[in-house]
C-alpha cells in the first residue's frame, strides 16, 4: 500500500473507534428489545440499497469500473456520520447506533459478496478483478471491528472520558476524512490519488444523486408505511442514504487496487451529508433551531476548549 492507502486505513480505524466510544452495554440490550425495527433497517441497508445501486448502475451506461464503484458504495452502509445526523436532529439515535452494531458485524461477509457480484455482473467472466473473500473479511475485521471493540471497552472502563472523547473524535474524524477526499481528488495517480476529471464528475454525479435521493425517499416511504414515527422515518432514511465512504475507499483503492472504482464514493461523499441533513430537516422542520444551537455548542467545544 502507498502512504495514502495507509492514511485511509488509519482514518477508518479512528472513525470506528469513535463509533465504539458511543456504544454501551445498554445498546446491545436495545437490540434484543427492538428486533423488528432492526430487521427492517438491516433489510433496507442490505437488500433495498444494493438493489437501488445495481439497478442505477445497470441503467446508467457508465464504464464498468464506475458501475462497480456504485455497488461498492452501496455495500458499505451507515457508520459514524449517519449516527451523528440522527443525534443532531434528535431522531432515534439508539436505532441508528444499533444498526451500526449490526453493520459492523455483517459487512465482514456482505461486502465481499456484493462486490464480487458486481464484478461478475459488470465485468463478466473475463474480469481480472476479484475480491478475496477471507482476505477482505480479515482486513475489515482488523480495521473495523477491532477499533469498535476497543472503543466499547474504553467506554465501559471510562464512560465519562469516553463521552468527551467521542464528541471531539467525531469532528477530528470528519476533518481527517475531508483531508482524505482532497488527497484522493487532487493527488496524482502514482501517489494513490484518483486523478478525477471534470468529465468523470459530470458522468457519475447524476447517478450518485439518483441513488442518494432514492435511498432517502424510499427509506422514509417504507418506514412510514409501517407506521413508524418521524424519528424512525428520519433515521431509516439517513441510515441507507449515508455510506461509509472511507471503507469504500479501502475496498476499491487498496484491496481491489482500482482508483476508478472509488470515484463514485468520492463524489458521493461531497454531497451526501448535506442532502441527509436537508432530508432530516424536511422530515422534522422544527429542528432548525436545535441544529443551530448544537453547532454553536460543538464549535465552542472544538475551537475554544469548552469542556462543559
Amino acid at each position: 500500500m502507498n502512504y495514502i492507502d495507509w492514511f485511509v486505513s488509519i482514518v477508518l480505524a479512528v472513525i470506528m473507534i469513535a463509533v465504539g466510544l458511543s456504544l454501551s452495554v445498554q445498546n446491545f440490550r436495545d437490540l434484543a428489545e427492538r428486533p423488528l425495527r432492526i430487521l427492517v433497517g438491516m433489510g433496507l441497508q442490505l437488500l433495498l440499497l444494493p438493489a437501488i445501486a445495481f439497478t442505477a448502475a445497470y441503467l446508467s451506461g457508465l464504464p464498468p469500473a464506475f458501475q462497480v464503484g456504485i455497488v461498492i458504495l452501496a455495500a458499505t452502509p451507515g457508520g459514524m456520520t449517519s449516527n451523528f445526523i440522527s443525534f443532531l436532529l434528535r431522531a432515534n439515535t439508539a436505532l441508528a447506533v444499533s444498526l451500526t452494531i449490526c453493520n459492523s458485524l455483517i459487512t465482514i461477509f456482505s461486502v465481499p459478496f456484493l462486490v464480487n457480484l458486481g464484478l461478475d455482473i459488470f465485468y463478466g467472466e473475463l474480469s481480472i478483478y476479484q475480491l478475496p473473500f477471507w482476505g477482505t473479511a480479515g482486513r475489515i475485521f482488523f480495521i473495523v471491528l477491532v477499533p469498535v471493540a476497543l472503543g466499547i471497552g474504553f467506554r465501559a472502563w471510562k464512560p465519562l472520558t469516553a463521552d468527551r472523547l467521542q464528541l471531539n473524535l467525531r469532528w477530528i474524524s470528519m476533518f481527517m476524512l475531508a483531508l482524505v477526499f482532497m488527497i484522493k481528488a487532487f493527488a496524482p495517480a502514482a501517489s494513490g490519488g484518483s486523478n478525477l476529471s471534470t468529465a468523470e464528475v459530470l458522468m457519475i454525479l447524476p447517478v450518485s444523486l439518483a441513488v442518494n435521493f432514492l435511498a432517502l425517499g424510499l427509506g422514509r416511504l417504507i418506514s412510514r408505511s409501517l407506521g413508524y414515527d418521524r424519528n424512525d422515518q428520519l433515521t431509516m432514511g439517513v441510515e441507507i442514504g449515508i455510506q461509509n465512504t472511507s471503507l469504500a475507499f479501502l475496498i476499491a483503492g487498496t484491496v481491489i487496487g482500482n482508483q476508478d472504482m472509488l470515484k463514485p464514493a468520492l463524489i458521493y461523499a461531497t454531497f451526501s451529508f448535506f442532502t441527509a441533513v436537508l432530508y432530516g430537516l424536511w422530515v422534522k422542520p422544527e429542528q432548525w433551531k436545535h441544529l443551530r444551537k448544537e453547532f454553536q455548542t460543538l464549535r465552542r467545544r472544538v475551537f475554544r476548549g469548552n469542556s462543559d
